[in-house]
């Protein structure tokens, strides 16, 4: 989300020719679970002020999902984010909660675009 990969992705896309672009953004340790240094957060706000937080004990924190929703909606990328603390909930997966390993996946799919009259 710092690293502006969002936007790189999305130029290259659109460079490949994309001409609508949609995303969904999953589960994800949210900003009030992920405390990190008071300088790592204002870093994170000059890339996307909305990604600056505060955890629950009151400690500086970030809120990844939103910062990389925030940069997509910049981008005109339709986004559907579907919210989920994967700290907080028991069914998804949470090293910081589990302490153990696991996997995780990301899909990119390309469509055929659509011409006028629905073909």
């Amino acid at each position: 989300m710092m690293q502006g990969i969002v936007g790189r992705a999305v130029d290259a896309m659109t460079d490949l020719g994309a001409r609508s672009i949609s995303a969904v953004v999953g589960p994800s340790v949210c900003g009030r679970c992920y405390e990190v240094p008071e300088q790592l957060r204002a870093q994170a706000a000059k890339v996307s002020p909305v990604a600056a937080s505060v955890s629950w004990q009151g400690t500086p924190a970030i809120d990844v999902a939103a910062g990389v929703v925030d940069q997509l909606q910049a981008r005109s990328v339709a986004v559907k984010w579907i919210w989920g603390c994967s700290r907080e909930s028991e069914e998804l997966f949470s090293y910081r909660r589990q302490h153990r390993t696991g996997r995780f996946a990301g899909v990119v799919r390309l469509l055929e675009a659509h011409t006028e009259g629905g073909v």
